[in-house]
């Protein structure tokens, strides 16, 4: 070879030697703690492509509707009143603060009686091969519904999630669409979900007010559970898991919630603090670090402590209190051994349409039409041998250890919606069986899938908190 091809061909080599060092260095996608590349929007045809959920962090692709990472919001949780925001309302990646609808669902859950704390879960091979952060599953064993909840509290533990959305879904997809209808229900208007918890997902948004709905109905609907969101390690297994959210032991009143984590995302945290008998909601997403997001969140949360001084804000109380929870954030407690007749969940079993009581024995409902203006059921009438009919709808305005008090419920909720002349139901009492306990469960019933969710609105602006549910053969024993 002639010199002058010896230093071409050195020239090259060199060359070739830089564009692999500065590949290197190039932050790539598959990698959660680097930030993300930035993309050229994307033509029509590769936005057609796009439209399918990216399968792994590897294969993502930036969803353009997402257009930023910065977000908050402050609020009220007593009046729900903003007391500071910036783009509260635009779209952003939620990482693991999804899973505060996994954790919403399972509480859910376990008030109707779909699950209990000590139900032994399947581990799937998918819930195995789960990527980090894990809580350590053992390969073909089952994991409790207490270990898995508090797995997702404190380390927010992927593998954790898979195994309650394979519980409670069938398949993890199918209840990604459950989450997402249940965000629907609660007012969550911009939030879509495609897993349970938060792995990467161009598809999977929701913005800061969204999330502080969530949060917001966390406290409301699950007062006897919130506790467990201050809860800072949980052992498992001979390890510790460690709370991500540092809030807890650094910020005075600080008791809950969750932070999150993906490169598209940045530092997320929604949290709320109580003092002097007020409590706030915050939401931070898009934060740089997990200390610049706090140091953030910190201030935002003085600054709404002070505006909301100055303001006539009433003082906070539980929104609402379930007269008869059939757990409570203690019964979290790992030295507590549940009974061996707590019913376990049948691995075949189908999904449940607003997890109600699947009932191993049901006893005759007592019904009464309502049409018009109701009237309360007195307790007494005709049994029911034929229950509503599958495919219809229920409101469910709760379960009871007592029918006494089922009964006080289902007549306030049947006054309450009596000025809508159009509403025609029967009012039933099931009473079922779980644990060795009978809990009555208050229904409105045989309604369409709209009358169902409007008078559920309708009574929650009455402060009378309900579920709409369709009704299947497994959720109702009766049903026909």
């Amino acid at each position: 070879m002639t010199s002058p091809l010896r230093r071409i061909a050195a020239g090259l080599s060199l060359l070739a030697a830089a564009f692999l060092l500065v590949a290197a260095l190039l932050p790539g996608d598959a990698n959660a703690q680097s930030p993300p590349v930035k993309r050229a929007a994307p033509t029509s045809k590769a936005k057609a492509k796009a439209v399918r959920p990216a399968a792994a962090a590897s294969s993502w692709v930036a969803n353009p509707a997402v257009d930023g990472r910065d977000a908050y919001i402050i609020l009220d949780a007593t009046s729900g009143r903003e007391l500071s925001s910036d783009q509260p309302d635009q779209l952003r990646h939620p990482a693991s603060l999804t899973k505060l609808m996994t954790i919403y669902l399972t509480f859910s859950a376990l008030d109707s009686g779909r699950l209990s704390l000590g139900d032994a879960l399947p581990v799937s091979v998918s819930a195995l091969n789960a990527p980090p952060t894990k809580m350590g599953l053992p390969p073909g064993g089952t994991v409790s519904v207490r270990d898995a909840t508090m797995a997702l509290v404190t380390r927010s533990a992927n593998d954790a999630a898979m195994v309650l959305a394979e519980a409670l879904g069938g398949d993890e997809a199918s209840f990604a669409a459950m989450m997402t209808s249940k965000a629907r229900q609660l007012g969550m208007s911009q939030t879509v979900f495609r897993n349970a918890s938060g792995l990467p997902n161009r598809e999977q948004v929701t913005t800061a007010r969204d999330m502080a709905r969530l949060a917001h109905a966390l406290m409301r609907d699950f007062p006897h559970y919130y506790p467990v969101f201050s809860v800072q390690s949980w052992p498992y297994r001979g390890r510790t898991l460690e709370n991500h959210n540092r809030m807890l032991g650094s910020y005075e009143g600080a008791d809950g919630l969750k932070t999150g984590y993906t490169n598209a995302s940045g530092f997320n945290l929604v949290m709320s603090a109580l003092r002097d008998n007020r409590r706030l909601i915050g939401v931070v997403m898009g934060g740089n670090s997990a200390g610049q997001r706090d140091r953030m969140m910190a201030m935002l949360m003085d600054q709404g402590f002070a505006t909301a001084s100055t303001m006539r804000l009433s003082a906070w109380t539980n929104i609402r209190k379930p007269p008869s929870a059939r757990y409570t954030a203690a019964n979290f407690d790992p030295s507590l051994v549940l009974p061996e007749s707590t019913p376990r969940l049948a691995a075949h079993a189908p999904p449940l349409a607003g997890f109600t009581a699947a009932a191993p024995a049901s006893a005759p409902q007592t019904e009464q039409r309502v049409a018009g203006p109701a009237v309360p059921p007195s307790g007494e009438g005709s049994a029911a041998p034929n229950g509503p009919s599958i495919g219809s709808w229920v409101i469910q305005v709760g379960s009871f250890n007592d029918a006494e008090a089922a009964q006080l419920a289902l007549g306030r909720a049947s006054v309450a919606l009596s000025e809508n002349q159009r509403l025609t139901a029967s009012a039933s009492i099931d009473e079922v069986q779980m644990a060795n306990k009978t809990f009555h469960r208050a229904r409105l019933t045989n309604l369409s899938q709209a009358q169902a969710v409007d008078g559920c609105k309708r009574l929650e602006k009455k402060k009378i908190y309900c579920s709409a549910i369709q009704v299947t053969a497994w959720n109702t024993p009766n049903a026909r």
